[in-house]
C-alpha cells in the first residue's frame, strides 16, 4: 500500500496514485494484474478531514477485512472514484478478465450494501449490472514497458467506469464528449507570441477548438463539462497530444505554450515519457515546451505542486502561470511556484491606456517579475494603444488579435514579425 505522492524510481505512477514495485512487473506470482475503479457511495465522506495517509490506511483495512482471501491493494481515491489493483491467479486472459469483472462487481455490491447506492434516486440508465465500477486486466508479457501497459489498463478501466459514473445532465453533450474522445475530434490552433523588443516570434500558444457543429459553445464549455462529468483526464491528454503533434515547426529557441490543468499533470504518461515521444516525433524537445497552468481548479497543496513541477523542470520543461491578475489565486501561485513566465490577463491589458489603476497594476507586476527573474507576457492585445503601452512598460512578450490571431498553420501567416502600429 502506498499513499505518498513522492516520486521515486521504485514506484509506479498511475492515474494519481503510486504503484509500488521494482522497475519490472510488480511482486505478484501471476502474469496478470487487475485494475478496478469504483464509484464511491456517499457514506465514504465519513473519512472527510483525514489526511491522505490516514484515509489510505482506512481503505486498506477495509479491503483486508472484506476480502481477506484476495490480495487487493488500495491505490487512491481520485475525486468520487476509488482505485485498487490486485494480482490475478489465472492462466489465460479470458479467465483473468472474468476474475477482475467478478471481483469488481463483488466489491461494488459490498460498497453499496455498507454505504448506500451513490446514485440514490437519480434516473441512471442501467442497461447491465456493470454500473458503478470499471475493470481492466494487463498482462506482464512481451517487450512493452510496464508503465505503458499499466496506463492502457487504467484508461480501459476508466472508460468503462465513465459510462456509469454519474447521471449526465445533458445526454446530447454526453454522447458528443464520448465521440470526441473516441474519434479524437478536436483540433489545435496556434496564436503567436511576439518579442516586444525585437519583433521576432518567440513561440505559439496551442489552443483547442471543437468541431463547428459541436453542441459545446467553445473550448471553455468543453473543458468545463469534462471536469463536471469526469472526462478531464482523457480530454486534457487528447488536447496535449493534438497540440504537440500538430504544432508548427519551431526554431531552436522558440517555444510552444500548452495549457495544462495542474491536477492533470498527474497523468502517468507525463512520467512514463509519452509527451517526450510526441515531442520527438515532431522534432521538438522538452526545453521548447512551456506548460501553461490554467485555473480551472484551485491549488490546494502548494508543497505537492512544487514537488510535481520540480520533476518536470528537471526534464527541461518550463512553467507559466496563466491569467495573472485575474484573481488572488494566481498571485499566490506566482509566489509559491516561481514560474518561468507570467501571462498577464487580458482584463488588465485591454484599455489599460485609459485606466490608471490598470496601469499601476501592470507596472507592479512588471517590477515584481523582474525582481524574481520571471518573464512577462501581455495577453489580449487588440488595440494599437494597448500594444504601445505594454511595450513601453518593459513587458517581454505580446499576444493578441492585433498582432496575431490563432490559426492552424501560423508559420505560413506570421513570418514578418510585429505589425506597424
Amino acid at each position: 500500500m502506498m499513499a505518498s505522492n513522492d516520486m521515486t524510481g521504485s514506484e509506479r505512477f498511475i492515474g494519481g496514485f503510486h504503484l509500488p514495485g521494482a522497475d519490472g512487473w510488480p511482486e505478484y506470482d501471476s502474469e496478470f494484474l487487475g485494475l478496478v475503479g469504483f464509484i464511491l457511495p456517499g457514506g465514504w465522506r465519513q473519512a472527510a478531514g483525514l489526511t491522505k495517509d490516514e484515509e489510505a490506511e482506512r481503505w486498506s483495512q477495509w479491503f483486508s477485512l472484506r476480502l481477506n482471501e484476495v490480495s487487493v491493494r488500495y491505490g487512491e481515491r481520485i475525486g468520487p472514484h476509488l482505485w485498487v489493483y490486485f494480482g490475478i491467479p489465472a492462466k489465460s486472459a479470458q479467465a483473468a478478465e472474468h476474475y477482475a469483472d467478478t471481483l469488481g462487481r463483488r466489491v461494488r455490491d459490498i460498497l453499496f450494501a455498507e454505504f448506500g447506492d451513490p446514485f440514490g434516486d437519480a434516473p441512471v440508465m442501467r442497461h447491465t449490472d456493470d454500473f458503478g465500477y470499471g475493470a481492466a486486466v494487463i498482462a506482464g508479457t512481451g517487450d512493452r514497458p510496464f508503465t505503458d501497459l499499466l496506463y492502457e489498463g487504467f484508461l480501459a478501466a476508466a472508460s468503462r467506469l465513465q459510462g456509469w459514473s454519474m447521471p449526465q445532465r445533458d445526454p446530447v453533450r454526453g454522447m458528443e464528449m464520448e465521440r470526441i474522445l473516441r474519434e479524437g475530434d478536436i483540433r489545435s490552433v496556434y496564436q503567436p507570441l511576439f518579442h516586444l523588443r525585437d519583433g521576432n516570434i518567440f513561440g505559439y500558444e496551442a489552443l483547442t477548438r471543437c468541431a463547428p457543429d459541436s453542441p459545446f459553445d467553445g473550448p471553455l464549455s468543453l473543458f468545463r463539462y469534462a471536469e463536471e462529468e469526469g472526462y478531464a483526464f482523457s480530454l486534457d491528454r487528447l488536447a496535449r497530444e493534438k497540440a504537440v503533434l500538430s504544432s508548427p515547426l519551431l526554431g531552436p529557441r522558440q517555444k510552444i505554450f500548452i495549457n495544462v490543468n495542474l491536477s492533470i499533470m498527474k497523468d502517468p504518461q507525463f512520467v512514463s515519457g509519452q509527451t517526450r515521444q510526441w515531442l520527438a516525433a515532431r522534432g521538438l524537445h522538452p526545453g521548447q515546451v512551456v506548460f501553461e497552468l490554467t485555473e480551472r481548479s484551485s491549488i490546494e497543496d502548494f508543497d505537492e505542486a512544487k514537488k510535481m513541477l520540480a520533476h518536470y523542470r528537471s526534464q527541461g520543461y518550463q512553467i507559466a502561470i496563466d491569467d495573472a491578475g485575474a484573481g488572488y489565486s494566481s498571485l499566490q501561485a506566482i509566489v509559491e511556484l516561481k514560474p518561468d513566465y507570467i501571462k498577464l490577463d487580458k482584463s488588465l491589458v485591454q484599455y489599460a491606456d485609459q485606466d490608471e489603476m490598470k496601469k499601476h497594476m501592470l507596472r507592479t507586476f512588471v517590477r515584481f517579475a523582474k525582481r524574481m527573474k520571471i518573464r512577462t507576457v501581455a495577453e489580449g492585445i487588440e488595440r494599437p494603444e494597448e500594444f504601445q503601452l505594454v511595450r513601453s512598460m518593459g513587458i517581454d512578450f505580446g499576444q493578441g488579435f492585433l498582432i496575431g490571431k490563432p490559426c492552424e498553420n501560423p508559420a505560413d501567416v506570421y513570418t514578418l514579425g510585429l505589425p506597424t502600429v
